[in-house]
């Protein structure tokens, strides 16, 4: 279930990069009127893909938090 979230997760934060990149450059700029006329169903679909890519990144952090611990032992057996 893990392995499913985080690549989901990757595949949202590669959206995200390609929606910032028709921002920033200026060709592409043109988009942004197309998807400010997308559907209220696919505004709510983005909406809640990056609800997803938060709680992906809060998962990681969730996990590193707890393995504090045992990475600290593997250091100290170094």
């Amino acid at each position: 279930m893990i392995q499913l979230v985080r690549i989901t997760g990757f595949l949202l934060i590669a959206a995200g990069a390609i929606v910032v990149l028709t921002w920033f450059i200026e060709p592409l700029r043109e988009i942004w009127p197309w998807l400010l006329q997308l559907p209220l169903p696919i505004r709510i679909g983005l909406v809640l893909a990056g609800f997803g890519l938060v709680l992906l990144l809060g998962s990681l952090l969730w996990e590193r938090w707890e393995e504090r611990d045992q990475d600290r032992a593997l250091r100290e057996d170094e």
